[in-house]
């Protein structure tokens, strides 16, 4: 039987692969931090669908296991950082507010406070093994669906206070480049990433990772878009007006 679903975690893996190589085009290119701080989390995407993937070549194990705890570290340690990303593309789209440093601020205290909240599951969460489909992974739960045997131990997962905070921020801030920039792609990669971790026939076909690259696609994209106007802009302001004909220019 074709393992469709590890099939499906392979082509996310590649898609997160290719917003990988664009992020890092767009830094070498423009030097814009913003593209350099999303190339951490955007590798760990990549690792996490690719762990995913493998489970079921590798199998359970200390292999697998170990393959599976940097994703939850990076996870709860910068998972939430395309909130500083939301306040650096309104700089980017040349919102005036968003150039206060009192704003920028506020975009890195909401991003801290999530980090401080994940910040005890380093040392209390354990991961466990689940089944699902062909996939064969491990998780930080284990509902009835996904348990491997049937006396394994249910496990609840805790409410995913940053990554809905995150969804959040970034569907808002997309909201306002979509009304005053008349660019959608933010707006639209942040309402499919919550609809895909929240409506049950999309999450259960494990399709929130398709949400992932939705999410990042847009935060990317928004990214190159709007570092192009800057350097438009910037050029714009480097080039000498002309100079009106005096008439001692013309009279020589």
């Amino acid at each position: 039987m074709f393992p469709t679903y590890s099939a499906m975690f392979l082509f996310f893996a590649i898609a997160q692969t290719a917003l990988f190589v664009w992020l890092w085009r767009i830094y070498r290119e423009t030097r814009e931090p913003v593209a350099a701080m999303l190339l951490f989390p955007q590798f760990f995407l990549i690792w996490d669908n690719l762990r995913v993937a493998s489970g079921i070549v590798l199998g359970f194990g200390d292999l697998l296991y170990w393959l599976t705890w940097p994703v939850f570290w990076v996870h709860w340690l910068a998972g939430c950082w395309l909130i500083i990303a939301c306040g650096a593309i309104l700089r980017l789209a040349d919102f005036e507010f968003a150039k206060s440093k009192w704003v920028m601020g506020g975009f890195c205290l909401i991003t801290t406070a999530l980090i401080a909240h994940d910040l005890p599951y380093f040392w209390t969460k354990e991961i466990y093994p689940v089944c699902e489909f062909d996939l064969i992974r491990y998780s930080g739960g284990v509902s009835e669906a996904n348990r491997c045997f049937t006396d394994q131990t249910l496990v609840g997962s805790e409410f995913p206070l940053a990554p809905i905070v995150t969804c959040f921020v970034v569907i808002g801030t997309g909201a306002l480049l979509w009304l005053r920039r008349g660019f959608p792609w933010l707006a639209v990669g942040g309402t499919l990433m919550l609809m895909s971790a929240s409506i049950p026939v999309l999450f259960t076909n494990r399709l929130d990772n398709l949400g992932e690259v939705m999410i990042k696609g847009g935060a990317v994209w928004a990214i190159w878009h709007f570092t192009r106007a800057k350097v438009a802009r910037a050029r714009e302001d480097q080039t000498p007006a002309t100079a009106a004909p005096t008439q001692e220019s013309l009279a020589s």
